[in-house]
């Protein structure tokens, strides 16, 4: 069902523009999936959860999927909107990486017509962070400071120990390009203390 609206959408969509909701929805909120959920039910968005593929129902919990358009209106799915998908969840440490004492939440928007190479150029521009590579795929580690990115790529190769004790210290966030069966998009992680992560 997925595929076949993805088509649809793809046969009248003009280039699609999902940076701008990946920052709004899910750089700016922290990666916080309730405050995303929030946004995009305003603006109309469809709750899409049933098409959640195993790999994030089982992994994570609370797991979320909307779609920019409704996809029962054929006029939605021919116009020149691009289409776009946000996927939210959650979970704990011990659950997701073995560290206990912390929540990870995950954020991410993806769009058939986005542009990998593309949207991590502008996410590094829009960072002022730099990237680094890891069993070859391009992540960015940072944290914040009010408004400030702070870059984190030590951590990038650092032991478990460092950074489950970085973790307990401060919110860390880990951003990375998707692009995997036609489509592309960035996802956040946010990996911080219990006490901070927000309330479920």
């Amino acid at each position: 069902m997925m595929g076949a609206m993805l088509s649809l959408a793809v046969a009248g969509a003009a280039a699609a523009e999902p940076f701008r909701s990946f920052v709004d929805l899910c750089v700016s909120t922290n990666a916080d999936g309730r405050a995303a959920e929030v946004a995009v039910k305003g603006a109309g968005w469809t709750d899409m959860a049933e098409e959640l593929p195993p790999e994030i129902t089982e992994m994570f919990r609370d797991p979320a999927l909307y779609l920019n358009l409704d996809p029962a209106n054929p006029g939605a799915m021919l116009s020149d909107d691009p289409i776009e998908l946000l996927v939210t969840g959650w979970g704990r440490g011990e659950e997701i990486m073995d560290f206990k004492g912390i929540v990870m939440d995950i954020c991410g928007v993806m769009s058939p017509q986005a542009d990998a190479l593309m949207m991590g150029k502008r996410l590094t521009e829009h960072l002022g962070v730099p990237s680094s590579t890891s069993d070859g795929e391009t992540m960015w580690l940072y944290s914040r400071q009010g408004d400030r990115f702070v870059s984190e790529v030590d951590l990038a190769d650092a032991e478990d120990d460092a950074v489950r004790q970085a973790a307990q210290t401060r919110s860390l966030f880990v951003a990375y390009v998707f692009d995997e069966d036609g489509m592309a998009g960035l996802f956040v992680g946010a990996v911080r203390p219990e006490a901070k992560a927000p309330d479920r």
